[in-house]
C-alpha cells in the first residue's frame, strides 16, 4: 500500500504542501485559519496519514513520543483486563491532539524486566499502577519527565495523580453513620494506595478481589451489611450474590453502564483524569513546575 505523503494531503485538501506541514507540525508562527487547519487534519485522517517520526525528530530535535508504562499481573483476572483501557484511550486522544504519538509498554509485577522501558527517545512517561520497589528501579532508567498514576510514592520529587477515593467513601459513609460498611476493592499493585483505599474500614470487613468464589463467600458472610465496591466489573459480579440495595459501586473503569440504574453508584471520569495527567506531563516537558505534586481527582 502506497504511503500517504504531505503532497497527497495537500492535493486532496486544495492547499499548499507548506500549509499541510505547518498544520501537522503545529507551527504557531504561521497564520492559518481554523477552517483550513480542520480541513487539513480531516484530510490526513481520511487518508490514514502516518507521520514520519524519525524525520520529525531530526528536524525538531524532538521525538514527539510519549511512553505509557503499565505494571500488570501475569495472570490478569477478567475484572482487571479493562481497568485502564478507557484511561489509556483518553490519553492517546489528548496527546494526538497535541501532536504526540504513544508507545505502550507493560512490565510484569512478579518478574519486572526493567529495560522494557522504550529505548527510543521519549519526551515524557506515564507510569501506571506501580509497586514502590519497582518504581525506584524503573525511575533510574527513565530520564524523561514522569507522571505517576494510581500509586502513592513517598517522594516529593515526583508528580502523582490518583482518584480521590477518600472523598468518595466519605460521601457514601455519611448516609450510614451508625453502620460499619464492608469494602470490596480491586487489588492495586501499590501497597500505599491500597492502604489509602482501605484505611477507614475494619480489616475484617475488607475483601481484596481475588476470585469470584472468594467474593461470594465474603458477601454471604456480610449479607446483612451495607457496603462499597470499587470497580464496576466487580460490582456487576457482586449483584449476583447480594441485595443490590445494600451496595454502592465506585466506578473507575469508564464502564458505569454495567451497573443498573437502580444500584447506587459514584462515577470517576477517566477523561478528566487523563486531561489532568496529560496537562501535567506537557507542563513538565516545557519545564513548568507546580509545587502541588499530589493531585487527587474527584468523582463527578
Amino acid at each position: 500500500m502506497k504511503k500517504v505523503t504531505l503532497k497527497d494531503i495537500a492535493s486532496r485538501a486544495g492547499v499548499s504542501i507548506a500549509t499541510v506541514s505547518y498544520v501537522l507540525n503545529n507551527k504557531t508562527n504561521q497564520k492559518i485559519s481554523k477552517e483550513i487547519k480542520e480541513k487539513v487534519l480531516e484530510t490526513a485522517y481520511d487518508l490514514n496519514y502516518v507521520p514520519n517520526i524519525a524525520a520529525r525528530t531530526l528536524v525538531n530535535k524532538k521525538s514527539s513520543l510519549m511512553g505509557i508504562v503499565i505494571i500488570k499481573n501475569d495472570n490478569e483476572k477478567p475484572w482487571e483486563k479493562f481497568l485502564y483501557l478507557d484511561f489509556i484511550e483518553a490519553i492517546v486522544k489528548i496527546m494526538s491532539r497535541n501532536n504526540y504519538d504513544i508507545i505502550l509498554s507493560t512490565v510484569s509485577v512478579s518478574r519486572p524486566k526493567i529495560d522494557i522501558v522504550p529505548k527510543r527517545e521519549i519526551e515524557g512517561v506515564f507510569l501506571i499502577n506501580v509497586r514502590g520497589d519497582i518504581f525506584y528501579k524503573l525511575s533510574t532508567k527513565i530520564s524523561a519527565p514522569l507522571v505517576i498514576v494510581d500509586s502513592l510514592i513517598d517522594d516529593t520529587y515526583f508528580y502523582k495523580i490518583n482518584w480521590n477515593i477518600e472523598k468518595a467513601v466519605a460521601s457514601i459513609k455519611k448516609n450510614y453513620k451508625k453502620e460499619d460498611l464492608f469494602l470490596v476493592t480491586n487489588k492495586f499493585n501499590n501497597k500505599s494506595f491500597m492502604e489509602y483505599i482501605e484505611k477507614t474500614f475494619k480489616r475484617e470487613l475488607v475483601y481484596e478481589m481475588d476470585s469470584v468464589e472468594g467474593l461470594k463467600k465474603f458477601l454471604e458472610e456480610n449479607k446483612d451489611r451495607k457496603g462499597i465496591i470499587v470497580n464496576e466489573f466487580i460490582g456487576q459480579i457482586a449483584t449476583r450474590f447480594i441485595d443490590k440495595n445494600n451496595i454502592t459501586v465506585i466506578c473507575i473503569c469508564g464502564s458505569e453502564y454495567l451497573i443498573e440504574d437502580s444500584v447506587n453508584k459514584i462515577v470517576f471520569s477517566n477523561k478528566k483524569k487523563a486531561s489532568v495527567a496529560c496537562s501535567q506531563l506537557i507542563e513538565l516537558i516545557n519545564k513548568k513546575y507546580d509545587r502541588k505534586k499530589d493531585i487527587y481527582i474527584n468523582h463527578d
